[in-house]
């Protein structure tokens, strides 16, 4: 691993990157940080160039219609035969595990699947692979920081919760809020499986930082090189950390037994 670089240092100051190369490597780099025995969430990039920000606010046009788009899923899933009762963060959850752009940024509890979501190869088969990167941060330092006096313990996505209200969509001008770590319901498939953490960003003003959470003190991050990304899948495969264990849908399963019995023996 390159030298060391000090907590929520952003990539672009950071003249030197920390990188996981292997699961020695992180195992490296987690025995410090979790000896204290504090919470961790992680994250992973197949490339590292792309923002450490939630889908609804990647694109114009998804910033510009995050409400309508709700709406819109609110009303078309009724089609699907099912009456839903959900509050407003239920719905947004819900649209999340449906893969609709929202505000809410997927994080897990286990390192090993975000080094999986890190080491994952381009799906277009494009012969120029990039470095992936591996986040992790602190939860409760991160709700400290945007003003919680609780310990900064995860909130339950609820709208009951009034320390959430100035984080629903078309309220972010009201009261500007840091961002924040909260916790869902585990009652969808996905939300299970990566073990339902997000993190909550309001809709970063005009003109105002595009990544907030890039800043924050809790947050650091590491390049997981190109040229290890396929011995890194290895390795989490011996681990059992698949597609199959991270997905657990139908489709991936069937992918991996045929691939599986369409090798040629040694």
């Amino acid at each position: 691993m390159t030298v060391d670089v000090e907590a929520g240092e952003s990539a672009a100051a950071s003249p030197e990157r920390r990188t996981i190369a292997s699961v020695e490597d992180l195992m490296q780099v987690l025995e410090p940080i979790t000896a204290d025995g504090r919470e961790v969430w992680y994250r992973g990039h197949r490339d590292h160039t792309w923002e450490l920000q939630a889908s609804a606010f990647r694109k114009p046009e998804h910033r510009e219609n995050e409400r309508v788009m709700l709406a819109r899923f609110r009303q078309e899933a009724a089609t699907a035969g099912l009456q839903y009762a959900f509050d407003e963060w239920g719905w947004t959850t819900f649209a999340q595990h449906h893969a609709l752009p929202t505000r809410l940024l997927d994080w897990s509890q286990s390192p090993l699947v975000a080094l999986f979501f890190a080491s994952e190869p381009n799906p277009s088969g494009a012969i120029d692979e990039v470095d992936g990167e591996f986040f992790l941060i602190h939860p409760n330092d991160l709700n400290e920081e945007a003003g919680d006096a609780d310990g900064g313990h995860p909130h339950l996505l609820s709208d009951s919760d009034i320390t959430l209200k100035d984080y629903l969509p078309g309220r972010d001008s009201e009261n500007r809020r840091k961002p924040r770590a909260v916790v869902a319901p585990l009652i969808f498939d996905r939300i299970r499986f990566q073990t339902g953490t997000f993190t909550l960003t309001q809709l970063p003003s005009p003109g105002a930082d595009q990544e907030p959470l890039r800043k924050a003190r809790s947050l650091q991050s590491f390049i997981v090189p190109t040229a290890s990304k396929a011995a890194l899948r290895e390795q989490l495969g011996v681990l059992g950390f698949n597609e199959v264990s991270i997905y657990r849908d139908l489709d991936r399963i069937a992918k991996r037994i045929k691939a599986v019995y369409g090798r040629n023996a040694a």
